[in-house]
């Protein structure tokens, strides 16, 4: 069910900010959909077990988070901040999971890609909301 919800929030964000985004909006869209798409990739490729630190998956993330912390410190917005916040924790649990063996975990693999979904919905809002002030701008 989860995967559902997702994919559909991944189609919904895909749509908005490829319709109304800047580019911000796109560089952040474009990257969490390599990183969403290619993480599970990467885990086939790996081996397919997803409670394990695969460092694949790690350069990915880690490749993913600069790009979205150079966008967050070169952004004149607050957005991409908390975007670039959640993408660090993959990061982190990364390490975490590959020092502490006694710490892999189902919650730790499923708390490991649940901000996807914040990142995405702030995404959204963020396009919606810079198309909103746009067209008050503007005087439509």
């Amino acid at each position: 069910m989860a995967f559902w919800i997702f994919l559909t929030l991944m189609l919904l964000a895909i749509a908005i900010v490829v319709r109304h985004g800047q580019f911000e909006e796109r560089l952040a869209l474009a990257t969490l959909v390599i990183n969403f798409v290619g993480t599970p990739v990467l885990y086939l490729l790996g081996g397919a077990d997803w409670l394990q630190p695969h460092v694949g998956i790690f350069i990915l993330d880690s490749a993913a988070f600069v790009i979205l912390t150079i966008l967050a410190l070169r952004s004149k917005r607050f957005w991409p901040l908390p975007i670039a916040a959640f993408q660090m924790i993959p990061v982190m649990t990364f390490f975490v999971s590959s020092v502490g063996e006694n710490l892999r975990s189902y919650g730790l693999g499923v708390a490991q890609g649940s901000w996807g979904f914040l990142q995405l919905a702030i995404l959204i809002w963020a396009t919606i909301r810079t198309r909103q002030r746009q067209k008050i701008e503007s005087g439509m």
